[in-house]
């Protein structure tokens, strides 16, 4: 994927916004007369589906034009992909439109949270992600389970650890492995 890509939870809105209006390609490029492609596409649609386009066609026209151009570029950036992303921001889209109200609110301040992290973060995080996906189911489920523990320790416990140099969940204490006293073996002589 083009490194534009990144950008997608800024732009998230702007680029759905532009899918939905890109429904059959009717999003005109300036306000240029629709092609006879574009009429005769449009008559094959249903009046359903005619009155969604006019709604989200008066939607695009409230945005200031910054926003409209903004949503023209994600639209030409995502005619622009090849097959697969299409597929994965299609995907992605159709998973937006089941979340509710709640969760696409917890969505958007994400986002938002994420954006403004420095970029070294970001790259950090991913590597963490990364990382976290190359592991084992066990190794998945202890990482989790000490995850649960750090998040149940107190700011201060937090901060103990941390002075402590243990950036991570405490361990589970173990008990010390009791090793078997070394072989004699035989004298050569």
């Amino acid at each position: 994927m083009r490194k534009r890509i990144n950008k997608l939870p800024a732009t998230l809105t702007n680029l759905l916004l532009a899918l939905v209006l890109s429904h059959v390609a009717t999003l005109p490029a300036r306000a240029q007369e629709p092609s006879p492609g574009q009429i005769e596409e449009w008559n094959k649609l249903t009046p359903e589906q005619k009155e969604i386009l006019r709604k989200r066609n008066q939607a695009f026209k409230a945005l200031t034009p910054e926003q409209q151009r903004e949503v023209q570029d994600n639209l030409e950036h995502f005619r622009s992909m090849n097959r697969e992303e299409r597929r994965l921001v299609l995907e992605n889209y159709s998973a937006f439109q089941r979340l509710s109200p709640r969760e696409r609110n917890l969505l958007h301040k994400n986002f938002q949270r994420w954006n403004q992290l420095p970029p070294e973060r970001r790259a950090q995080m991913r590597e963490n992600y990364q990382r976290f996906l190359q592991m084992t189911p066990d190794q998945r489920g202890r990482f989790l389970e000490n995850y649960r523990r750090w998040k149940a320790m107190s700011p201060d416990q937090r901060a103990l650890q941390r002075q402590r140099g243990i950036n991570a969940p405490p361990r589970k204490q173990r008990p010390p492995v009791r090793r078997a006293p070394p072989k004699k073996r035989p004298d050569p002589r």
